[in-house]
């Protein structure tokens, strides 16, 4: 028995897709961040055979292009991978090509009814699943693409960078969260392959929302309430599927508005291009936080509301802003500030939902809480690779402190949920004793006013979930 493969789950747990995607982080090395494929081939009707599994890497080795959704062909005795932007082929039983390059193949085991993997990279790499998901997974259901102010639909967008924009200028949530899944399917099966030309216009300096949206200041927000009652936990799902709609637009406009970014510098002006799976990373995000908001828009319907019956904030899209100028700013304060903050409130509201005997709410929370973990990885496996490949190399850490306390306004204050940051790759060393900017200097009124910070945030000096403010999650 091979001890180096890794229990994924159960067998049957595999029956909902032929193919699954599975992310890993190194815990030797935090910086390393890998995914693999599994497929599973069932025996013909009339064969009472047990169904075969193979394994490969789930990026391309020709330019790390997205492998999800490859055509298979069977070849004389074997299948071969299409990789659907440049048709590479790759045997699935040994990774070989016609093309003479190689992919990265993984032993596969049924033990009982489990299933065990061998994890990528080498011995003492120590790689652990971070996540896993079937790649025909479906969520929100799609919603008839109208046509947009900005865009003739009958002429869809051509590069990935107009499509972000038109997705950023959509203000009706449904069409939004349809739009998001179009660009994804379209990225990932190769039918959308050139990322930008030059006459892409500027995605918005904020996205649109519907006239019907009642938004107030800030500090205006109403109280939710301890989640006792259906009102209190209505609020705090509304207050969350309306984060969710602006993390849509927040993982769509970091693909969109550094899409020309160099690595290499640390003005993002000289360097190589940005791998291909950043943006494949970064539209996965898209994609979960369009299954959130569906989620939770179904949830609030369930519990006798609608989404739009509260007053809601724009003050997250105040941190994209702040941070459009750079890179290395959106991704520390975007997706490893504010959404890992997320991983440490959710397990308390979690808990409050539950207590109240609202399970399903609970569950909804749950499955949102798993994929934010991957994206605080997301967030950290870029922000490691643009500090790696700067001339000279950064200090990823002394970095990310860099910017959080020049971007950020407050003080990243405890509780963590340090088991699942740590997961994600952000240990202790990152943000223990973390400041940023100072709340009073940052803080204007529509006016230009000075505002003070809430009550809260002046005896914790912490920006939550309770606050109603940017901080809350993503």
């Amino acid at each position: 028995m091979d001890d180096t493969l890794v229990c994924v789950g159960l067998v049957k747990s595999f029956e909902a897709s032929h193919r699954h995607v599975l992310s890993w982080r190194s815990y030797r090395d935090p910086s390393l961040h890998t995914g693999t494929l599994i497929f599973r081939f069932p025996s013909p009707p009339d064969d009472n055979s047990p169904a075969t599994w193979t394994s490969m890497e789930s990026e391309c080795p020709h330019l790390a292009a997205p492998l999800e959704h490859a055509a298979i062909e069977d070849v004389e005795d074997f299948k071969v991978l299409v990789c659907p932007w440049h048709q590479y082929d790759f045997r699935l039983d040994t990774g070989e090509s016609s093309t003479g390059m190689k992919a990265c193949t993984f032993a596969v085991q049924v033990r009982g009814d489990m299933l065990y993997v061998e994890p990528p990279g080498l011995p003492g790499d120590d790689y652990r699943l971070l996540s896993l998901r079937p790649v025909s997974e479906r969520f929100a259901s799609s919603t008839p693409i109208t046509p947009s102010p900005a865009y003739d639909i009958s002429s869809p967008p051509k590069t990935l960078v107009s499509f972000c924009r038109l997705i950023l200028l959509t203000s009706s949530p449904l069409e939004k969260v349809s739009l998001t899944r179009t660009l994804v399917s379209l990225f990932r099966s190769g039918q959308l392959t050139r990322i930008s030309s030059p006459d892409d216009l500027p995605p918005p300096d904020e996205p649109p929302r519907e006239p019907t949206t009642q938004v107030v200041s800030l500090f205006k927000t109403p109280k939710r309430g301890g989640g006792g009652t259906i009102e209190s936990r209505a609020k705090l799902l509304h207050a969350l599927a309306w984060i969710e709609l602006w993390a849509i637009d927040l993982a769509i406009d970091i693909c969109a508005r550094f899409a020309g970014w160099k690595v290499g510098s640390l003005d993002g002006k000289t360097g190589k291009k940005l791998p291909l799976f950043f943006f494949s990373d970064f539209l996965k995000v898209a994609e979960d936080e369009a299954k959130h908001f569906s989620l939770l828009k179904a949830r609030i319907e369930e519990m006798g509301y609608n989404f739009g019956d509260f007053p809601v904030h724009n003050g997250l899209w105040e941190s994209a802003t702040d941070t459009a100028g750079s890179l290395f700013s959106r991704l520390a304060i975007i997706h490893l500030v504010h959404e890992a903050r997320g991983l440490d409130v959710n397990p308390k509201q979690i808990a409050r939902c539950r207590q109240a005997g609202d399970h399903a709410s609970a569950e909804v929370m749950t499955t949102i809480h798993n994929d934010e973990v991957t994206h605080v990885a997301a967030g950290h496996r870029h922000f490691q690779y643009l500090c790696q490949r700067t001339e000279p190399p950064l200090d990823p850490i002394k970095q990310f402190r860099h910017e959080v306390s020049t971007h950020f306004h407050g003080k990243l204050k405890g509780p963590f949920n340090e088991a699942d940051r740590a997961k994600a790759g952000l240990t202790g060393e990152w943000y223990a004793g973390l400041t940023g900017v100072q709340w009073d200097a940052a803080m204007k009124s529509p006016e230009g006013r000075d505002v003070p910070p809430p009550k809260e945030i002046q005896k914790e000096g912490e920006v939550g979930i309770e606050d109603g403010v940017a901080g809350l999650k993503v």
